[in-house]
């Protein structure tokens, strides 16, 4: 009696999709803690916002969907950063020109991670 191989291989790539987004995940989770635990802060200048509302029945914190972009410096150079979250904060849009100031931490030794 001879066995059956069982042939059960994922596509190449579907498993390299796959990957790419578990890696992703990592990078954002990772880089989350160690901002939290060993980044340091400076104030940036918050030069776009944008916020709609995505539904009045979601979870708290979770109806509206917020788009920021933002500079800052650090160690003499200015970055810049871009950010999207779900929250219930509601600013006034800026007007052309305006900014705001906001605190925005970074890798002391990376800051483009920030």
């Amino acid at each position: 009696m001879s066995k059956k191989k069982v042939k059960n291989n994922i596509p190449i790539p579907i498993l390299m999709i796959i990957c790419a987004v578990l890696i992703f995940a990592m990078y954002i989770s990772l880089s989350t803690i160690v901002l939290a635990f060993w980044g340091d802060t400076a104030i940036g200048t918050v030069d776009g916002y944008h916020s709609r509302m995505d539904s009045s029945f979601t979870d708290v914190n979770r109806s509206r969907t917020v788009s920021k972009s933002y500079s800052f410096m650090a160690n003499g150079k200015k970055y810049h950063g871009y950010v999207i979250y779900s929250s219930d904060e509601q600013w006034p849009s800026l007007a052309e020109g305006e900014t705001r100031l906001e605190s925005i931490s970074y890798l002391g030794f990376f800051p483009r991670v920030n």
